[in-house]
């Protein structure tokens, strides 16, 4: 499996308690997806290794215990480590919703006109989302799809630009 289908979705914080058990951070929104996956990937070296899931406790974190880890010892490698999750374990989207991992990398466009930079980041908000632009400058776009955003061509990772929000 190729690295561009491979999706970050947390990382590895700390043991929890004596018997293989995993603290996760995790970067999604909810929490309660992480029930539903029956394994992860996790980079080791140079190549990604899939662990499978014994068992997961969700309350005010993540818990995880993998298959085979059955003490401390056992899990001492994966500590700080990032979680994966293969594109198809992803949640099917509605018409022109994108997941970050999709936005990010495009390059953004005025009213298909002119190039003004590449997506960099999105910052999470209260209201809405906010996508980071660097090219000349950087430049804050609330991301508001048919408002600000008029267009995401994934195919030609491209994004256009309400030029309102420019000025």
């Amino acid at each position: 499996m190729q690295d561009s289908e491979k999706i970050l979705i947390a990382k590895i914080q700390a043991h929890q308690g004596l018997n293989g058990w995993l603290k996760i951070y995790s970067f999604s929104e909810t929490k309660k997806k992480f029930s539903s996956y029956q394994y992860f990937y996790i980079l080791k070296g140079r190549e990604y290794i899939q662990l499978y899931v014994e068992d997961i406790l969700i309350g005010k974190s993540i818990k995880v215990k993998f298959k085979d880890f059955n003490c401390r010892e056992d899990s001492n490698d994966y500590i700080g480590k990032d979680i994966f999750i293969a594109r198809d374990q992803l949640d099917k989207l509605r018409e022109n919703q994108f997941y970050w991992d999709d936005l990010i990398g495009l390059t953004a466009y005025l009213d298909s006109e002119k190039k003004i930079g590449v997506v960099s980041d999105i910052i999470e908000t209260g209201s809405n989302d906010v996508l980071i632009i660097k090219g000349d400058e950087e430049i804050l776009i609330p991301y508001i799809f048919g408002e600000s955003i008029k267009e995401v061509i994934i195919e030609e990772k491209k994004i256009i630009i309400n030029k309102m929000y420019c000025e």
